[in-house]
């Protein structure tokens, strides 16, 4: 997981401004920081606590649980990759003859491996159980694009088994405790993650962590997405590696853009171990009670004070500020040119997408022509981007309205903005959707759906997008009247704020200064969202002046949108130097 893209901007303005924030104390990362919903739980074995380790039963329950299997996958004598974990079948079958316990998977070929019964042995009730096929693991995962897989690969062909996962590698993860599995893995599954597990079995101290991440800072973290440090603890509550590692393990590879997992390895049903590794740093876990995990993530979440205030959690140089229109008071709106202008100073812009007559999808708001082109015909007025081809959308010119200045600037096209956005990964950009096919969207936007954040304000299409695109974000926005917001929130509470990363909430303010909705309705709306992990972000509608945003910042806020944003960014940069 990518989350540095907007903070070097923002955080460089900080620094010329001068403004003396003490960065040093700024607040150590948390993973409350992550909507709840996206914290991953790896679900060891395929919650083999729970079910028969590595069966479809197992799989489905980690599924249904919101965690992700994590299975073991060898090949058959006949060249087929299948689910299954020991080097031979002793533990599995115990009341088979003693020539079958020695057998290994390799020993056998499909049909002969599936004929096997691996359930009994967990008990009567789990009799009949099977051992699952790389082609019935796919079958599942296109079953539903949210899913995902860990496979932890045994005695397998990568290059097999890339080309039997193709077309879900963005649903498959490589887990594996070698680094060489996962450069052999990305050269022939590129957009596949790859998982670093770091074992510390038998370890008395933090020695050879030390130098196991010695040698992966040496490679600088390369082909790692997410890494994973075993922890064990004793009777007196005791951990090896100890505290001050894995807090400064998980500072390190969250700068390299690598989530940071921990498994509590002989203590998997302690509440109390989750929440300690969650104070340490860590932003998921892999398991053998991944129930339990879930259980201690949520007591986690609610856990969260009234009295929040977005300089005590979040640090100045990750506040986000979604630039409206892409800067569009600052330079023509949609225009590439107002993106690097947001983007240049530290903010996140907003590209509105309309497709054209010939089907390209372009950053365009309005439904014609009227107001970007104040000098044309009538005729041409009227129209809107569908009415014309990319081409005639390329001969008008969107930024002389704005003065001359701003003569000659163009409609930028999709494929410019993916083009912007793969030379610079860092960055990332809203999209509001106008009128765009999602599954076109998808996969036009494939390579940089981490950077994107899907805005809308119709809840449907954000869980339509998550389908289509589950690495990229989501913004729901919504105004109006408290009572009509108040009835949103409850359909939204009713899902559990299922697929949103981010909330938004249109605030205007009257001539007295009373503000709609109200401060209450604000404060109470920051406190809900942040026990599920979801950024709660405000728009004050016309409103550029720092009072007002330092007023919302005091009840909860933790994120801007805004039609200023170099003022909005001042507003916020003098908010954090009262720290």
């Amino acid at each position: 997981m990518r989350r540095t893209c907007w903070r070097t901007g923002l955080a460089a303005v900080g620094v010329v401004a001068g403004l003396g924030v003490a960065w040093a104390a700024e607040p150590a990362w948390n993973v409350r920081r992550i909507p709840l919903e996206r914290v991953s739980v790896v679900a060891h074995r395929g919650a083999g606590n729970l079910a028969p380790e590595n069966t479809m039963e197992a799989l489905e329950l980690s599924w249904s649980m919101g965690c992700i299997p994590e299975v073991d996958v060898r090949t058959t004598k006949d060249g087929h990759l299948m689910m299954f974990h020991d080097k031979n079948f002793a533990r599995i079958l115990p009341n088979a003859p003693e020539e079958m316990k020695k057998k290994r998977l390799e020993d056998l070929t499909l049909e002969e491996a599936k004929k096997l019964d691996i359930g009994s042995f967990r008990g009567p009730q789990f009799a009949g159980q099977r051992i699952v096929s790389l082609a019935d693991i796919c079958a599942a995962l296109k079953q539903d694009s949210k899913r995902s897989v860990y496979i932890d690969v045994k005695n397998v062909d990568l290059a097999q088994l890339a080309r039997e996962t193709e077309g879900l590698h963005d649903q498959i993860v490589l887990a594996t405790g070698s680094e060489a599995d996962l450069a052999r893995w990305k050269a022939v599954a590129p957009h596949s993650d790859g998982f670093l597990w770091v074992g510390t079995w038998g370890d008395k101290d933090d020695t050879n962590v030390e130098k196991r991440f010695a040698s992966l800072r040496q490679s600088g973290f390369t082909n790692i997405n997410r890494l994973q440090v075993h922890c064990h603890f004793d009777d007196k509550g005791g951990m090896v590696p100890s505290e001050d590692f894995i807090r400064r393990a998980g500072a390190e590879v969250r700068k390299h853009g690598i989530e940071f997992q921990t498994m509590p390895w002989n203590v998997p049903d302690k509440i109390e171990v989750y929440h300690r590794l969650l104070d340490l740093g860590t932003a998921g876990f892999g398991t053998d009670r991944p129930d339990v995990a879930k259980e201690a993530l949520r007591a986690y979440y609610q856990n969260v004070s009234r009295a929040w205030n977005v300089r005590d959690h979040i640090p100045l140089g990750e506040f986000m500020i979604q630039a409206h229109r892409g800067a569009g008071e600052l330079a023509p709106e949609g225009t590439l040119q107002a993106f690097e202008l947001a983007w240049s100073l530290g903010c996140i812009p907003e590209a509105d997408l309309r497709i054209t007559k010939d089907g390209v999808i372009v950053s365009f708001h309005d439904n014609n022509l009227a107001r970007i082109l104040p000098d044309a015909p009538p005729e041409m007025k009227k129209k809107g981007i569908a009415d014309l081809t990319y081409e005639e959308v390329q001969q008008l010119d969107v930024g002389k309205f704005r003065g001359p200045q701003f003569a000659g600037q163009k409609v930028i096209s999709l494929a410019g903005m993916v083009k912007v956005l793969k030379a610079h990964p860092e960055r990332m950009l809203y999209i509001d959707i106008k009128k765009v096919d999602f599954h076109q969207l998808a996969a036009e936007t494939l390579g940089v759906h981490p950077q994107l954040i899907l805005a809308s304000t119709r809840y449907p299409e954000i869980k339509l997008w998550r389908q289509v695109a589950p690495k990229s974000k989501t913004l729901h926005w919504m105004g109006g009247t408290e009572e009509e917001l108040a009835k949103r929130f409850a359909e939204l509470r009713a899902a559990q704020f299922a697929g949103i990363d981010q909330l938004q909430i249109h605030v205007r303010t009257g001539s007295d200064g009373v503000l709609t909705p109200s401060e209450q309705f604000l404060r109470e709306a920051g406190h809900e969202l942040r026990t599920h992990g979801i950024l709660f972000q405000t728009l004050a509608w016309g409103r550029k002046d720092p009072e007002i945003h330092q007023r919302l910042l005091d009840l909860g806020c933790a994120s801007f949108a805004t039609d200023y944003p170099d003022l909005v960014m001042q507003a916020v940069r003098e908010y954090y130097s009262r720290r």
